[in-house]
């Protein structure tokens, strides 16, 4: 799927609409993220909530969306956007600290300990509570901003992975978005309350989104405080370094949306995971069958120059440096962005992949699986290219 690009020299500037959608359930459900949890139920603690950002610019529009949860399921996805006009980009902040977003995913109906099962009304529930906030969005005042990106080094994240890089920038398209690439991971195992983790904290403080980038190996690097604190203190730090960042430079104009199919290799366990699970080799097939779709697709927003590159999985650092290269290599500056409109898994390097361990086990397409992510952003950002050149010379 492939949404023109926009490149009118006028306006320069992009309409903003923004609206914030509770998204606490009605009863208590169990918290995803971490299996030992077990079957425990969660508890009433912060209200959860998805925040819709609309950005337009002449007939075009696109829906950014962060919403607190642990992964996008694509059955979520689906049901989201067929109930809107607009082309949504829709992110988990992955908060193990929300309901189990497997309870949103319709491949789930095996049972695994730690995991929610797949429940229909949970699905359509947030279906609708997502997109009526996008809907609610569409009908809010509508502001005008020139908009404009920056970075700025943080010493904010660690890699949680030997031999593997991890980037610790705070990438901000002000005034709207922040990303980031560290797990939500403040609040532990032993929390059965209902939180944000420092994604959430960081909104809240904000109001900006804040997109999870390259995840897949790295964790929060914030070790004076525990819990909630330690969430809220991640959160101000973030802010801080936002706030100290330069002004930045204008992403210039145009607005486009588009995806490209992953051509994903065949699902299959890694040769750790029926150890670690403690399964035969069958079951083991079984159980990632249940996690893993055969089909997953790239989303790229772009806004002016500026590419949002929204990854259907956790990709690592070094997994991100392709994908922001090959952006490069358009025009277009690219931030990765993890969690969006679907789930794959964890997505490693070959080299990474054959180390194993727990995220080479949650990754379920083989070793192949990072080469196949960067072969659709090639066949993407061509497209993307070439409507760019079209458009640029049908102005001329």
């Amino acid at each position: 799927m492939l949404l023109p690009l926009l490149l009118a020299t006028t306006p320069t500037t992009f309409g903003i609409q923004i609206y914030t959608q509770s998204l606490t359930p009605p009863e208590s459900l169990p918290l995803g993220g971490y299996t030992e949890r077990g079957d425990k139920i969660g508890e009433p603690g912060q209200d959860l909530f998805s925040r819709a950002v609309i950005i337009s610019q002449n007939n075009q529009q696109v829906a950014i969306v962060a919403f607190e949860g642990l992964t996008v399921p694509e059955s979520l996805h689906r049901e989201v956007q067929r109930r809107l006009d607009i082309p949504v980009f829709l992110v988990a902040t992955h908060t193990h600290s929300a309901p189990d977003t497997q309870m949103l995913n319709e491949r789930m109906t095996l049972r695994i300990p730690g995991i929610a099962s797949f429940k229909r009304q949970w699905l359509d529930w947030y279906a609708l509570r997502i997109a009526g906030g996008i809907s609610k969005a569409q009908q809010s005042p509508k502001h005008y901003n020139n908009l404009t990106y920056a970075g700025v080094l943080t010493p904010l994240a660690r890699s949680r992975r030997p031999f593997e890089s991890v980037s610790s920038h705070l990438i901000s398209i002000k005034p709207i978005i922040s990303v980031f690439g560290a797990h939500a991971t403040a609040l532990e195992a032993d929390n059965l309350k209902t939180h944000g983790d420092w994604p959430g904290e960081f909104m809240r403080l904000t109001g900006n989104l804040m997109l999870p980038g390259a995840i897949g190996n790295a964790s929060p690097n914030f070790d004076q405080a525990q819990g909630e604190q330690k969430a809220k203190g991640i959160a101000e730090q973030l802010n801080y370094y936002r706030n100290a960042s330069s002004p930045g430079s204008s992403v210039g104009t145009g607005l486009a949306f588009a995806t490209e199919p992953i051509l994903l290799d065949p699902v299959r366990p890694h040769p750790d995971f029926a150890r670690d699970m403690k399964v035969n080799d069958a079951l083991a097939q079984i159980a990632v069958s249940k996690f893993a779709p055969t089909k997953s697709k790239l989303t790229v927003a772009t806004i002016g120059r500026v590419a949002l590159i929204g990854v259907p999985g956790e990709p690592t650092e070094d997994v991100a440096q392709h994908l922001r290269a090959t952006a490069e290599h358009a025009g277009y500056y690219g931030i990765v962005v993890s969690h969006c409109n679907g789930w794959i898994g964890y997505i490693l390097d070959r080299e990474d992949y054959a180390r194993g361990g727990y995220e080479a086990t949650l990754s379920f397409h083989g070793p192949g699986t990072a080469e196949r992510l960067n072969e659709s952003a090639k066949r993407l950002f061509a497209k993307l290219s070439s409507s760019a050149k079209a458009a640029y010379s049908t102005q001329k």
